[in-house]
């Protein structure tokens, strides 16, 4: 299988939990193990409690959750349910407070916060979000965490910009504060500007991992040098003192103490033929060139004369012997400070893994063995070997409490602000862990240094002081890579004398553990009077190691302490695949210990062994493809090329010093042989990682490489004709093999011409032409290979050439840079050009562009931005591109060979495929205008069929999944006359529908592949109703009951088609003459039963508007996000719109600027979401805008034409409401502080201006709803079918109504007034006409004022409105009466209605029975009852009465 197969999330061998108490008896350990269903990939443990980070992002917790009074045991953790959806990444676990860490960078907080170490003001029983918010900056912006650590009453948080923020109480935050606790996370300043890589928390103080800045200064003589690997940190005066005085001059670089002419000799350097130590060195090389000759295809042989003599060796050796006694006469016993006495003279010449070294090994003479000066000094440090790599060169930071020493600065003072342990810089500490009072570091050579509380022999070793890291001791063959601490004990992971790594144990015990390897009893025995008397000094075995891990835990990847408790993740050997990691990683530590010789390769190797540390951490996240061994192939080899073809015998000889003293006779010679042996052991562990990758592994084709260097013959090139163009001009040329490509063969001839419109590489007789316009160069920045190489990036391939020079190469950049920047339009002054240019350019080899031209903007080498691509076959696409793809809004026309016509598609692209909304219209005619996924129409769409259809014509508009019609639509069959409105699958009627025909039959039912069957009822325009039984598409055949007009039924058995004549054998009922009209029987109230549930309806239309916002689902998303993507939208909406009105492009630049959304609303700040929502609803580029004219075009397309039929009246009015539930809901989401639907503002508006037709005030109230906010944007575009409905419904009862108001209204008003039994003390008997008074005898002259008020109902679209005339009116009439009546005067309804009623009648509106029964559907339910609510009751009454009107 391959990597893909490892990260099975239900595989139960990978991410295996084991936890035990440290302080039970060594021999009976027995750990727990916990067992959940996904890998675990990280846990952390606090005082009593511990949190695991499963597979999936789902966090568990066990313990004593004291926070929660709940005991959980280890066995069966319970999962934080609140922190389900968010894909924790990290979690840690502090003294009694937990921290999860998000994906996306969110910190999450819960747990004691007596401190405030969980950033609330409250008790903390469930995970609550942390925001990390950098207030340096204007605007504010969210720093993104990308690790955590806890401590008792402190946290720390590791941003993505390697900054640090804390927050919590006391000194271990290293705050510039006096108060606490510290709320709100705030950034340790003292560390701003540094790199920290890794943070970590004891109870009370804290610790920093940081990058080392660069040496200011490399020209200093006595610049401070690293410490030898292995060397004790600490060693007495004396010694300094000694190794200080060490002459510079008393040794040649060979190590060999020469005599005052072999001096002479070696300074002057003019005479080859006599005795140098540089031919030993020569010879030495000579001894192996075959064998590197055979490894590595350098272009570049051995220079120098190579000896043949044997004698040189041996007196190289004879050498050797007088240097031993010197050596061996130094104070120390140490081997390590033997070392040191070389490296007093060596460190100027080579420096070890990290320095900075004068040049690169592969600039250096192989055989340069002259003296360097005592003032030489490094030219620069070095960057890191390649990007990916840990970086070495470290310090450790601490503070906080210091009454234990847990800081290591000598002393046991607090430190309030950070603090670098100098005494620990330059060891190449890889990772660092805080106990609970002590310190521990782990440096890359596998070496464990600690310092602070030793009561229980945690610090494992008894050296004094404790106050400043000492070495911990180790048995021989153990090397450290992974380590915890608790509360008082520590735990490491080791490689043992096998493949799977061990586990040591140093801290308190219940009883005394007997040793388990060699000098452990001696070591125990150091115990002060003190401390606590049963505790391991030395690092122990633990037992059950050796029986239980390797049998049941499998290979152990990491470590875990806290409290009183140990936990380690394992995983099987699957397939030999974790055995194969773990063996490689094991060699290359192993390696680096042996490699000081060997500058830069010692380098690569410590920075290859702690990726491989790191990769075993996290094996379960990672993939085997990203071994680095894999990703910088091509650095290794050049790496090991380097060094194997130009080391230091200086160096080697030391080694071999230091190597005879421990064991014996050493043969030089075989140390030319490892960097081979090193290449056949990566052969060997890639071999058994081939069953987990589907790579070529350069480096296993690399070795089987035959390569003798030869003379490389150069061929003469003659430009041909093509090339030689009037004005173009030669900038420069490589005919001298000053540039070459990098990896070219031994054989291979390249020749690069620049000119001044193109780059030619020619190769033999061949030519590339790169045209400047699209080229772009870079210098590589030198990472110690030695190579002066430019990167170039063109359109359709990058590669890097090489320079042979510095000068060679800084001429070549100069050169290009001038050129193009010439060509582009600049100065030519050797600036940079921009990485973003305008150019034009034809493809020749991509796939996708392949003979395409482009003209447009481009980003380094790839099409960005706005342009124009042409295709030979005549697709054009012109619109957004980004990186190197159609990415944003594009025109594409697309020729359709068969039709001999073109597609044209206008829309949303990402990442070169149709994606997002947009308009394609096909050759065939059909128009679609939806959404895209993946050029597949997916989501709302409409489809129709165009002008050119000759068969049928046909609209459909609804939601499409995968390109086939799926979810509820509807089809309009133009042709047939035939509208279905229902649920579609693949592209049939499948489901519940209605359909309506052009000849008003009325069907509902369900259908399946395209065809009705099962029960449905089938009603005719004249109110005949079917129920029953269909069978294959309109055919009647089964039970029914067949109820008339009138009110007869017929129930039975029916049989054939409802067009062509039934056949029936059933029971004929005709109800009785005093029998009421039952509508039950006639089916009139059963309308509705099989149509799709209205808020089933339009959901992809609802689902296209969140998705526009930036959520998965409805309401499942960040509100922040929602907001960025609608000013995202709006603002490219107006960039990118040139056509837009003045009006309409202010409009836009209102919207762009976001609303205060999170502040409570109230009835002061209520309208000004309503002027946003009304605003946002006049463009169609914001997505409630959107939204709005998707859902009128859906409306109108449902209920307009044959869709309009009164049957569809109650469905309609339930779609509207539908609308506004859904509506109500996504704007609740951007405005969280609205209401819910029907809800009371918390205060009432202070004047009566306020109360507005979008609100209604109740007393002193505010009630808000969904109708009230939402009608005025919607109903007014629904307003023309829905009132065509509502007209069709009361058609006959308005026919009855206008005959009688024709009728009444030819009556002059006096006669009116009588007739309606209106009072005369309000008849306006007398009214002024051109200044006299004259009696009233004609129609029309009364109560004007009111008459034209109410006619103005008929102009109104939402209820409010309707009903505010409805009011006026009233008042109006109120008005007109007043002067007639006494001051105190106030109506009764027997006084009212009369006159009200002679109102309505003068007014003469039609349709009065619609704008009443619309009214009543939609009317707000809170004013029902009010006032409002009254005085439309009124009206109703008189529309009542004004029908059973009969006398005249």
């Amino acid at each position: 299988g391959d990597s893909r197969d490892e990260q099975a999330p239900t595989s139960p061998d990978r991410g295996l939990l084991h936890v035990w108490h440290s302080a039970g008896h060594s021999r009976q350990l027995c750990p727990d193990r916990v067992l959940l269903s996904r890998p675990v990939l990280q846990v952390s443990l606090g005082e009593h409690h511990g949190l695991l980070l499963a597979q999936g992002g789902q966090v568990y917790s066990f313990g004593e959750l004291l926070w929660r009074d709940l005991s959980v045991p280890v066995s069966a953790p319970v999962p934080e349910v609140s922190l389900l959806g968010k894909t924790v990444v990290r979690v840690a676990a502090g003294g009694f407070h937990c921290g999860a860490l998000s994906e996306q960078g969110s910190v999450y907080m819960w747990g004691e916060n007596t401190a405030g170490q969980c950033g609330q003001t409250e008790k903390v029983p469930e995970p609550c979000p942390v925001i990390v918010v950098d207030g340096e900056v204007v605007p504010p912006v969210v720093v993104r965490i990308v690790d955590l650590a806890c401590g008792r009453e402190h946290s720390l948080a590791l941003s993505a910009q390697n900054e640090l923020w804390a927050w919590g109480s006391g000194c271990q935050l290293g705050l510039v504060t006096n108060t606490f606790p510290v709320g709100k996370p705030q950034k340790v300043e003292h560390l701003a500007g540094r790199h920290v890589i890794q943070v970590a928390c004891g109870a009370y103080h804290s610790l920093a991992l940081v990058r080392r800045l660069p040496p200011q200064d490399y020209n200093t003589q006595h610049a401070p040098k690293k410490k030898e690997r292995g060397q004790s940190p600490h060693y007495s005066v004396t010694e300094r003192e000694e190794l200080s005085a060490v002459e510079d001059s008393h040794y040649c670089p060979l190590g060999v103490e020469l005599t005052e002419v072999m001096k002479g000799e070696v300074n002057k350097n003019t005479n080859r033929n006599k005795y140098t130590p540089c031919q030993d060195v020569c010879y030495l090389q000579g001894i192996s060139s075959l064998t590197f000759d055979l490894l590595f295809h350098s272009n570049s042989g051995l220079s120098g004369s190579h000896s043949s003599s044997p004698v040189c060796l041996n007196e190289v050796r004879l050498c050797l012997e007088k240097e031993k006694p010197s050596l061996q006469g130094l104070k120390s016993s140490s081997l390590t400070n033997i070392h040191q006495k070389g490296k007093t003279a060596t460190s100027r010449r080579s420096s070890l893994p990290g320095t900075p070294t004068h040049g690169s090994p592969r600039r250096r003479h192989p055989c340069a063995c002259r003296p360097s000066s005592a003032g030489g000094a490094p030219a620069g440090a070095p960057e890191e070997a390649e990007d990916g790599l840990p970086f070495l060169e470290t310090e450790i930071w601490s503070w906080g409490r210091g009454s234990e020493g847990q800081l290591g600065h000598g002393d046991q003072l607090a430190r309030l602000q950070p603090l670098c342990i100098k005494s620990l810089t330059g060891e190449e500490v890889i990772k660092v862990a805080a106990g609970s009072h002590h310190s521990l570091a782990l440096t890359a050579q596998c070496q464990v240094y600690s310092w602070g509380s030793n009561m229980c022999g945690q610090l494992g070793h008894v050296n004094s002081p404790v106050t400043v890291p000492q070495q911990a001791k180790l048995s021989d063959g153990l090397r450290v890579w992974d380590l915890s601490a608790g509360q008082s004990h520590t735990l490491l992971l080791a490689d043992g004398d096998c493949v799977q790594p061990v586990l040591l144990y140093c801290g308190q015990q219940k009883e005394p553990v007997q040793t388990e390897r060699l000098n452990q009893s001696e070591s125990s025995s150091k115990r002060s009077p003190n401390r606590v008397e049963r505790y391991t000094v030395m690092p122990t075995l633990l037992p059950f190691c050796i029986e239980v891990c390797r049998s049941k835990m499998g290979y152990v990847s990491s470590v875990c302490s806290g409290g009183q408790s140990c936990a380690v993740l394992a995983d099987h050997n699957v397939m030999g695949f974790i055995s194969a990691i773990h063996e490689l990683a094991s060699r290359e530590r192993h390696l680096y210990s042996s490699t000081a010789s060997f500058v830069q390769l010692s380098t690569l190797i410590g920075q290859h062994a702690t990726a491989l540390t790191y990769f075993l951490h996290n094996v379960q996240g990672c993939d085997v493809t990203t071994l680095p061994l894999l990703t910088h192939t091509e650095y290794f080899i050049d790496t090991y090329k380097s060094e194997s073809l130009g080391f230091r015998q200086t160096l080697l000889t030391q080694l071999s010093v230091s190597d005879q003293s421990a064991s014996g006779d050493v043969d030089l010679v075989s140390m030319l042989y490892w960097p081979l042996q090193q290449l056949h052991q990566y052969s060997r562990a890639l071999l058994k990682l081939a069953a987990f990758m589907r790579h070529v592994l350069q480096l296993m084709s690399y070795q089987s490489t035959p390569g003798f260097i030869k003379e490389i013959y150069v061929c003469d090139f003659v430009l041909q004709e093509c090339l030689r163009l009037p004005r173009r001009r030669v900038v420069c040329e490589s005919s001298n093999r000053s540039l070459t490509p990098q990896n070219a063969g031994r054989f291979s001839n390249h020749w690069f011409i620049l000119f001044n419109d193109a780059l030619v590489h020619t190769q033999f007789s061949t030519h590339h032409v790169y045209p400047l316009t699209c080229l772009w160069v870079k210098p590589v920045t030198e990472n110690g290979s030695g190579l002066h190489a430019l990167k170039i990036t063109c359109p359709e391939e990058s590669f890097t050439l090489v320079a042979s020079t510095p000068q060679e190469k800084n001429k070549w950049l100069r050169s290009l840079n001038q050129t193009v920047d010439q060509i582009l339009g600049g100065g030519g002054q050797g600036s940079s050009p921009a990485m973003t240019r305008t150019a034009s350019y034809t493809f020749t080899a991509d796939e996708r562009f392949k003979d395409a031209q482009y003209t447009g903007s481009w980003l380094a080498g790839r099409v960005h931005g706005r342009g124009t691509m042409k295709w030979p076959d005549g697709r054009l696409y012109k619109g957004n591109f980004k990186n190197g793809l159609e990415d944003g809004y594009g025109d594409c026309v697309i020729p359709n060979k068969l039709l001999n016509k073109t597609d044209t598609y206008q829309g949303q692209w990402r990442e070169g495929k149709i994606h997002g909304f947009g308009k394609y219209k096909y050759a065939s005619g059909e128009v679609y205008e939806g959404c895209f996924c993946d050029g597949q129409r997916h989501g709302y769409g409409m489809l129709s069929s165009g002008k050119l259809a000759r068969n049928s014509s046909s609209v459909f508009i609804g939601q499409w999944v995968h390109d086939k019609k799926t979810g509820y639509g509807v089809y309009d069959d133009i042709t047939r006359g035939e509208k279905y409105m229902g649920m579609w699958l693949d592209d049939q009627r499948h489901g519940s529908a209605v359909v309506i025909t052009q000849h008003s039959v009325y069907f509902e039912g369900t259908f399946r592949e395209n065809k009705m069957s099962g029960p449905g009822l089938l009603m005719s325009d004249d109110d005949t109703v079917f129920h029953g039984e269909f069978t294959d598409d309109w055919t009647i055949s089964g039970k029914g009951i067949l109820t008339m007009p009138n009110g007869d039924s017929l129930d039975g058995q029916f049989s054939g088609e409802w067009s062509s004549g039934l056949k029936v054998v059933g029971t004929y009922t005709k109800p009785g003459i005093v029998e009421p009209p039952n509508k039950e029987k006639n089916g009139l109230s059963r309308l509705g039963q099989y149509a799709v549930p209205a808020d089933q309806r339009w959901i992809c239309v609802f689902d296209e508007c969140w998705s526009r916002l930036g959520c998965d689902a409805a309401g499942k998303g960040e509100r922040t996000t929602a907001w960025e993507n609608i000013a995202v939208t709006i603002t490219t909406a107006r960039r990118q719109s040139p056509d837009l009105s003045r009006s309409q492009t202010k409009v836009l630049e209102c919207l762009e600027f976001i609303p205060q959304y999170e502040e409570p609303v109230t009835a002061a700040n209520y309208d000004n979401i309503r002027r946003y929502l009304t605003k946002a609803c006049e463009t169609p580029h914001h997505p409630l805008g959107w939204l709005l004219e998707t859902l009128v075009t859906a409306y109108r397309m449902t209920y307009v034409g044959v869709g309009s039929n009164r049957r569809l009246l109650r469905q309609a009015v339930q779609e509207v409401l539908a609308y506004l539930t859904h509506f109500y809901g996504v704007i609740r989401f951007l405005f969280p502080g609205l209401p819910d639907d029907g809800s009371v503002l918390p205060d009432a508006p202070t004047s009566p201006s306020k109360s507005r037709r979008n609100s209604y005030t109740t007393g002193c109230v505010m009630v808000v709803s969904s109708s009230s906010l939402l009608l005025p944007l919607l109903l007014p575009r629904l307003y023309p079918p829905l009132f065509t409905l509502y007209s069709l419904q009361e058609e006959q009862e308005e026919t009855e109504y206008w005959e009688r108001i024709l009728r009444l209204n030819k009556q002059p008003d006096q006669s009116l007034l009588s007739f309606l039994e209106v009072q005369e003390k309000f008849w306006p008997l007398w009214m002024s006409i051109l200044g006299e008074k004259k009696q009233v005898s004609s129609k029309d002259a009364c109560f004007v004022s009111a008459v034209e008020t109410l006619q103005q109902i008929s102009t109104r679209f939402t209820p409010s409105d309707k009903l505010m005339v409805i009011q006026k009116s009233f008042e109006e009439l109120t008005l007109e009466v007043k002067p007639l009546l006494h001051g105190d005067f106030l109506w009764c309804m027997d006084d009212l209605f009369p006159l009200f009623l002679y109102v309505v009648l003068r007014a003469r509106i039609r349709n009065l029975g619609a704008e009443i029964s619309l009214i009543e559907d939609m009317m707000d339910p809170n004013i029902q009852h009010g006032e409002l609510g009254l005085m439309f009751t009124t009206l109703k009454a008189c529309y009542i009465q004004i029908q059973r009107e009969t006398n005249t």
